[in-house]
């Protein structure tokens, strides 16, 4: 059961406006962290105005030094990779997206007899 909580939390945690994982994500898929003990982290973080970070550290359920050394080694160089390769890609949507999407179109009857299907001939 705590597998299935963790997997239905994951899919809901935010992001930052930059599309990076939070914190709360990185501790939850190390198994650190509860997805109920981010939920009141969160809420704690709204009514305190701290950082999710201090919210934890002085609720006791993480040490400062697991934060820093899982910045310094794990999200900090993630977030290099990331930086590295964005710099070389553009945002594009995924092929499997689009793929999924026209299968769907196409079983749902969405390609109506007005329009124009592209062919080319090579």
């Amino acid at each position: 059961m705590y597998n299935s909580t963790i997997t239905a939390t994951q899919n809901h945690l935010p992001t930052s406006r930059l599309g990076r994982k939070r914190l709360g994500a990185y501790l939850l898929e190390a198994g650190l962290i509860t997805p109920a003990q981010i939920q009141v982290a969160a809420y704690d973080q709204q009514v305190t105005g701290k950082k999710f970070s201090e919210v934890i550290v002085d609720r006791g359920w993480i040490k400062q030094q697991t934060i820093d050394f899982l910045i310094e080694r794990v999200i900090k160089p993630e977030q290099q990779r990331r930086r590295s390769a964005g710099a070389l890609a553009q945002p594009v949507e995924p092929f499997e997206q689009i793929y999924a999407r026209r299968q769907h179109e196409l079983h749902q009857g969405a390609t109506g007899p007005e329009e124009e299907v592209p062919w080319t001939v090579d």
